[in-house]
């Protein structure tokens, strides 16, 4: 009979890491929240009722989605650094000028869309 030799194959090779969200998503436990999306913007990648992963620590840069406090309600707009800082609606392209520093209460880190809800399409009108 011939040897048989080990290529690595025990139960322990197989042994599966778990996946911990938390880990994944939350870079700062601290700071960050979980938001639900109130409108779809199909252009931004956001369906209604996503779960958004916001980091109110983070700095945004240009074209970065952030929650923003405009007359008084949270909504999501897109920063904009040029010509000076601003932020643009999702929904109808809008501009608002950042008249408070603290306007923007954080940005978007993740997107969490439910796959079974409808398609994400670039170009919803094709």
């Amino acid at each position: 009979m011939g040897r048989m030799s080990s290529y690595g194959n025990s139960a322990a090779d197989y042994e599966e890491q778990r996946i911990s969200l938390d880990k994944l998503l939350v870079q700062r436990p601290t700071s960050t929240y979980f938001v639900k999306a109130s409108e779809t913007s199909y252009r931004d990648g956001v369906m209604k009722d996503a779960l958004l992963v916001v980091d109110s620590s983070a700095t945004p840069c240009d074209g970065s989605i952030v929650v923003c406090a405009v007359r008084g309600e949270f909504t999501l707009m897109r920063y904009r650094v040029r010509p000076k800082p601003h932020v643009v609606s999702l929904i109808n392209g809008a501009r608002e000028r950042l008249e408070e520093e603290d306007a923007v209460f954080g940005v978007v880190t993740y997107i969490i869309n439910d796959a079974r809800a409808g398609e994400l399409d670039d170009c919803p009108v094709m």
